[in-house]
């Protein structure tokens, strides 16, 4: 037969779900630390490590996006204490006199007027005067009050999951009156109809409210298995709540996202998306099966969901017991699930157990004086010196002596094209690239199922960037369908006096394995196979 040539390996991503016999010769069965863009597979973005943060557990993230100058970052940690990062410097910003907590609790936060707002589920909800350097506890909050989740909607603020005088109300609804501008709101009381402070329980709602998000101009309400929206309506009762058709709900706080329009949901048995109106499974038949399969849902209340606009992805993160795992399940996520929503296309990356994540500006100006990182780690250009302003995911994670993670604020940046913060890579943090494709049939390409397929070599389509490690290709082969393949040794390629890769393997059925373990700049896109088929044997 002809030399079969595979391109565009950017396509189609990974797709786990389907038999690999049944993929197309472009997809992949499996992916670890790679995206899939520009018909071409390149590695993922790496954790650079902002700050090795000074308190113990960190375990939330929140920021004020600001017009000019750095964002406002705000640092969770499990005793509940909030610090704000500024500079590569943590200040306490908690309120005065607080008693540590000794135990884990759902975050949340919002802004609303000008004024940050932080909730820990186990506490009152906790505000930032503008101007201010400390937090203090709500205003005017109803005493003996808690709530699993504070949003703000429509001018006022959201209490929801609302405990009262140690009573639980699971699917209760509280919103303040509306609020100025600079100032927190003056009432949460509902009895009194001229603060249009409401309260109200969705007695029908199977299960806690978990999460809440605003969608256009709703305010979508999630159980794990429900979704309500709640409308803004000028009526007398200020709000109207409506039960959506949709047999489905989010796992955890902070598990859902909007995006032009749409909400993308981490829901308990799969991740789908919806516009108010109508909904779908977005992992159906590409990734769900491996992904809930994996979940350890007693870790589910670890489960995020991140955006990266740079990149137009999504990261649902969760801990995994999954087979490709960098880093052991073992508390926080080491798991994403990342779907751009722009092509459609699914792959994964190891996560060194992070919590929480959000998107600001760092400073990340450098001084010769201070610098102690090499060109070779440090991101960003000469441009991003003169101002720091470009957003970037940012998470927080945890130590780990197993895997010499320290607890640390990290950005998630490419490293070369497309990188605009300074920091150095976290080594220890950023795992190499793995490429995994099972069930190589080549009846894509003409080739009979029966015919003894014999690879003599390869000649990959691919660029290695400067300092980089060669790229390993491993193949595999087995005479009956569904065997488990044996594979040769990795062999190396870099696109120069390594240009081809010698291989000698022969069988029914192939698989392929690329290894790239490395943090540097890689692409590829495409290989041609001198191959020979025999008849049947």
């Amino acid at each position: 037969m002809a030399t079969p040539k595979i391109r565009n390996l950017g396509q189609f991503g990974v797709i786990t779900d389907l038999d690999p016999y049944d993929l197309p010769p472009n997809a992949f069965s499996m992916a670890v630390n790679a995206r899939f863009r520009n018909n071409r597979v390149t590695r993922s973005p790496v954790f650079r490590n902002v700050s090795n943060l000074g308190t113990s557990n960190p375990r939330y993230l929140a920021s004020t996006l600001q017009t000019t100058g750095t964002d406002v970052l705000f640092i969770g940690y499990e005793n509940g204490r909030v610090y704000r990062f500024a500079n590569g410097t943590e200040t306490d910003y908690s309120i005065a006199a607080y008693t540590p907590s000794t135990v884990e609790a759902v975050w949340s936060s919002c802004h609303l007027a000008d004024i940050p707002y932080i909730n820990r589920a186990d506490r009152a909800p906790w505000q930032l005067p503008v101007g201010g350097s400390q937090f203090t506890t709500l205003a005017n909050w109803p005493a003996s009050t808690t709530c699993g989740l504070l949003k703000a909607y429509a001018g006022a603020l959201v209490a929801l999951d609302v405990t009262e005088s140690g009573t639980e109300h699971p699917t209760m609804v509280r919103t303040s009156s509306f609020a100025l501008a600079g100032a927190e709101p003056a009432s949460w009381d509902y009895t009194t109809p001229s603060t249009n402070a409401t309260r109200n329980i969705l007695a029908e709602m199977e299960g806690k409210i978990v999460d809440a998000n605003v969608l256009g101009t709703m305010f979508v309400i999630y159980s794990q298995e429900q979704t309500w929206a709640m409308t803004f309506d000028g009526s007398s009762a200020i709000y109207n709540y409506r039960k959506l058709p949709f047999v489905k709900g989010a796992i955890a706080a902070n598990c859902s996202i909007e995006i032009e329009g749409q909400h993308y949901v981490f829901g308990v048995d799969d991740i789908w998306t919806h516009d108010g109106v109508s909904e779908q499974s977005i992992a159906d038949e590409r990734v769900k099966d491996f992904i809930f399969s994996n979940l350890n849902y007693s870790k589910a209340s670890r489960c995020f969901v991140a955006h990266n606009p740079q990149y137009t992805e999504l990261a649902f993160c969760f801990v995994s017991g999954d087979e490709f795992t960098g880093f052991a399940p073992v508390d926080g996520c080491n798991r994403a699930a990342v779907y751009d929503y722009v092509r459609k296309t699914w792959t994964f990356d190891d996560l060194p157990y992070v919590f929480s994540a959000t998107r600001a500006n760092v400073d990340s100006t450098l001084a010769w004086n201070t610098v102690s990182a090499t060109w070779d780690t440090i991101g960003g250009s000469w441009q991003d010196q003169d101002g720091s302003f470009k957003r970037t995911p940012l998470f927080v994670g945890d130590t780990n002596s197993t895997y010499s993670l320290t607890k640390s604020l990290y950005a998630f940046d490419p490293f070369g094209p497309g990188s605009h913060v300074a920091f150095a890579v976290d080594e220890h943090a950023t795992l190499g690239t793995m490429l995994y494709r099972d069930g190589i049939d080549l009846d894509d390409l003409g080739a009979d199922l029966q015919g003894y397929k014999q690879i003599n070599y390869i000649i990959p389509q691919g660029r290695i960037g400067d300092g980089a490690s060669d790229l390993q290709f491993s193949f595999g082969s087995a005479d009956g369908y569904g065997d488990t393949p044996v594979y040769n040794a990795y062999m190396a390629y870099n696109g120069d006096d390594l240009y081809k890769v010698d291989l000698g393997v022969s069988g029914r059925y192939l698989s392929m394995r690329v290894s790239f373990d490395d943090y540097h700049y890689f692409t590829f896109s495409g290989l041609d196979l001198d191959i020979q088929i025999t008849g049947e044997r």
